[in-house]
């Protein structure tokens, strides 16, 4: 998965050492695995939702095979700038940034293992993301102005960021 970071420079950093804290294996390590479907048009993606701060923390990292069609939707508390990057995630993914009322603001291809920051201060206030395999969204035409629809779960507890 990408280590996350609301903002670049301290605040950053600050979130970069909570995230590498949160990537063991230990009973406390909370692992996304609420199934759920976004669509864009007529092509669908099946995601984990991550909602806590340690699931998006976590992501996808270590994660070596991913089917076709799957991913993982990182859901916010609020709107406001925000990158992500690639630290110990070894499959090369696509990213899209959401805003509020699910359009999409961004999309980047990401690299393994990439430390660059994707998003941050290039981008507007995103309210969510879903990262995929690399090329899911220019294969399903899926670009900026694009709408999603999903559903959250019922219950779902959405954490402030750190």
């Amino acid at each position: 998965m990408s280590a996350r970071f609301s903002r670049l420079g301290v605040a950053a950093l600050s979130l970069v050492a909570a995230g590498l804290a949160c990537r063991g294996d230990s009973p406390t390590d909370i692992r996304p695995v609420v199934p759920n479907t976004v669509t864009f048009g007529t092509a669908s993606v099946t995601v984990a939702v991550a909602a806590t701060n340690a699931a998006r923390a976590k992501g996808l990292m270590g994660v070596t095979t991913m089917a076709a069609d799957s991913g993982m939707l990182f859901v916010f508390a609020d709107d406001r700038q925000r990158a992500f990057w690639m630290k110990d995630t070894p499959i090369p993914l696509s990213i899209a940034f959401l805003d509020a009322n699910r359009r999409v603001i961004f999309v980047a291809d990401m690299a393994p293992y990439s430390t660059t920051p994707v998003g941050g201060f290039n981008v507007g206030p995103m309210r969510y993301a879903i990262e995929v395999k690399q090329g899911w969204f220019g294969a399903h035409g899926v670009t900026v102005g694009s709408t999603a629809a999903f559903t959250l779960p019922a219950g779902l507890v959405i954490e402030p960021d750190a």
